[in-house]
C-alpha cells in the first residue's frame, strides 16, 4: 500500500485544488498536518501512482510513501509487535475505509521490518 503525500502551501484554496485534481479517483481517507506556512496532505486513494502523476502534471509537490492498512481489531496487537521489534509509527491516517473495511494506514520507520513482524503474528494487513 502507498499513499501520496502532497507538500502544499497553508492557505485557502489549495485543499481544495487538490480535491479537483483528484475527482476521479476514490479517496479512502486523507490527513492534514500544519507545518506553519506550509502542510502536508497525506491520502489515501485507489490509484496512487496515477493520483500523485495527476497532482505533479498541475505542479503540486507529490510522492508516494509506503504504508500499512492495519484492521481496527488488529491495531493494539500491531502496535505491541512494533514495539518489541523497535519500528516506530511515524504517521496515521486513521479510519480509512478500503473495501467497505476501516484501517488505520500507518507509515512506519521500517516497512520491510514491519512486514515481517505483521507476518510472523498473523496481523492481516494491506
Amino acid at each position: 500500500m502507498e499513499i501520496v503525500s502532497v507538500f502544499i502551501q497553508n492557505m485557502p484554496g489549495r485543499l481544495s485544488q487538490i480535491m479537483r485534481e483528484l475527482e476521479r479517483f476514490a479517496i479512502h481517507g486523507f490527513s492534514i498536518s500544519d507545518a506553519g506556512d506550509f502542510g502536508i496532505v497525506q491520502l489515501c486513494v485507489d490509484e496512487p501512482r496515477a493520483a500523485m502523476e495527476r497532482l505533479k502534471q498541475h505542479d503540486l509537490i507529490a510522492h508516494l510513501t509506503p504504508a500499512l492498512g492495519i484492521a481496527k481489531g488488529d491495531m493494539s496487537i500491531a502496535i505491541e509487535a512494533f514495539e518489541e521489534a523497535g519500528i516506530n509509527i511515524d504517521e496515521a491516517i486513521y479510519a480509512a475505509i478500503i473495501d467497505g473495511e476501516p484501517l488505520a494506514v500507518l507509515k512506519v520507520s521500517d516497512t520491510e521490518h514491519a512486514l515481517d513482524v505483521l507476518e510472523r503474528t498473523g496481523i492481516t494487513y494491506r
